[in-house]
């Protein structure tokens, strides 16, 4: 994971396709296919994808079901 300045006190955490494959637990295909398919944040830089770190969390907290939601019968 890198970090990107955007001023001195705040940081971009930037992760690669394979760091997030990695964090997921899943195959980098995966990811790029869900790239690809529009289901993960992320831009393009020439060939490569990037994932900001922040854009990363909120999409996986977007669909995740709330406690209240959940019945556990």
């Amino acid at each position: 994971m890198r970090s990107l300045m955007r001023s001195e006190e705040q940081a971009i955490e930037i992760f690669t396709a394979d760091q997030l494959a990695e964090l997921l637990g899943v195959n980098r295909k995966t990811i790029y296919e869900a790239a690809s398919r529009g289901e993960i944040p992320h831009r393009r830089l020439g060939r490569r994808l990037i994932f900001e770190r922040g854009s990363v969390l909120r999409w996986l907290r977007q669909d995740a079901p709330s406690e209240e939601n959940t019945d556990e019968r």
